[in-house]
């Protein structure tokens, strides 16, 4: 059948409109796409925090009162006192131990009627129970020639030569430091810097200035010389950053002449000088912080009965002393602004230029 153009247009029309309607229908059908999940990012965790740890309560430094040893017992087997030489610090210890020996014969090595080898054999045959050694040839001689115990004194070099050994004891032939450092800074609160020059050998010793001037808030610089012109030419560098220098008694790195030399250009620079003979006041030092005697002959004693008695190997190697004995030279203290001109300065040496 023949359909008109118009009929064809309706039908056209209405086809498209039913494809529409269908369409729109599977879309109504259709499940809707579902929602997109959202995770939340979780949350970081904490960072952990430091556990800190109570910081321990320090035990408080509690320094020690000087305790000073009791007077020590006489010893009364017989002893030997062997003194280098007439030196008056050789000469004052041996009479100083009179008080404490109760029977003892002194051999002067000075004296050359006997050789070392010969006094030592006489020594042997009185039956003396130990020997003090004084000064370092006697202390050499006994670590040689001594068939008994050996207590030496007025040595400052100990570990030269292996002095020390299972026969040989000695006491310490300076103060302590701390008695010294004391009694400087009596003169010189503001004291800050301290400087010294020993030979090698001397670590205790060292150890022991630096703690001692540590605790009072004093730097300690120290140099380690072989000769007595590089002991000058470390004293020229070091001087420059010290207000005080102490003087060891190290005869291997000091000479007379580099020994003027340091107390002249000490005194230009303005610098105290600290040593442990008073003879050498005179020559400029300030002070001079030296050991007794009397102090020096009851150290032996107490070693002496240790040793006596069977305990030496009980005893340390140096005994140190427990007392010094200051003396100032006034007049430099002045040039220094230490004291003033009236200022009366006990325990001085009489006659200091």
């Amino acid at each position: 059948m023949d359909v008109s153009g118009p009929v064809r247009m309706m039908i056209a029309r209405s086809s498209m409109v039913l494809l529409l309607i269908i369409l729109s229908g599977c879309s109504i059908f259709m499940p809707a796409p579902p929602q997109p999940v959202v995770t939340a990012d979780p949350e970081p965790a904490p960072e952990p925090k430091p556990t800190i740890e109570p910081t321990p309560e320090r035990p408080p430094i509690v320094v020690p009162e000087p305790v000073t040893p009791a007077e020590p017992q006489n010893i009364e087997p017989l002893v030997a006192v062997v003194i280098s030489d007439r030196t008056p610090a050789y000469v004052d210890v041996s009479k100083a131990l009179d008080k404490y020996l109760d029977h003892y014969e002194i051999y002067d090595l000075s004296d050359r009627s006997l050789t070392p080898r010969d006094a030592f054999a006489a020594i042997a045959e009185t039956g003396a129970s130990a020997v003090v050694a004084v000064g370092l040839p006697a202390a050499l001689a006994a670590k040689r020639y001594s068939s008994v115990h050996v207590v030496v004194g007025q040595v400052f070099n100990v570990n030269d030569n292996e002095l020390l050994s299972e026969n040989v004891k000695a006491v310490a032939v300076l103060p302590p430091i701390d008695l010294q450092m004391d009694a400087w800074q009596k003169l010189d609160p503001t004291l800050r810097n301290v400087g010294a020059i020993l030979g090698p050998g001397h670590d205790d010793l060292i150890a022991e200035a630096d703690r001692a001037m540590s605790e009072k808030g004093i730097k300690f610089h120290y140099a380690i010389a072989e000769t007595d012109r590089q002991t000058l030419y470390l004293f020229n560098r070091l001087v420059r950053d010290i207000d005080g220098f102490m003087l060891f008694p190290d005869n291997r790195i000091l000479s007379r002449n580099v020994l003027a030399e340091m107390m002249a250009y000490a005194s230009r620079h303005r610098v105290q000088v600290a040593v442990f003979n008073d003879t050498l006041l005179e020559h400029g030092a300030a002070f001079s912080a030296g050991s007794e005697p009397s102090n020096i002959a009851a150290t032996i004693t107490r070693v002496l009965d240790e040793i006596i008695t069977g305990n030496f190997d009980g005893v340390p190697p140096v005994t140190g002393l427990t007392e010094i004995d200051i003396r100032t030279n006034p007049a430099v203290l002045r040039n220094l602004g230490l004291i003033s001109g009236d200022t009366d300065v006990t325990n001085t040496v009489a006659g200091t230029k």
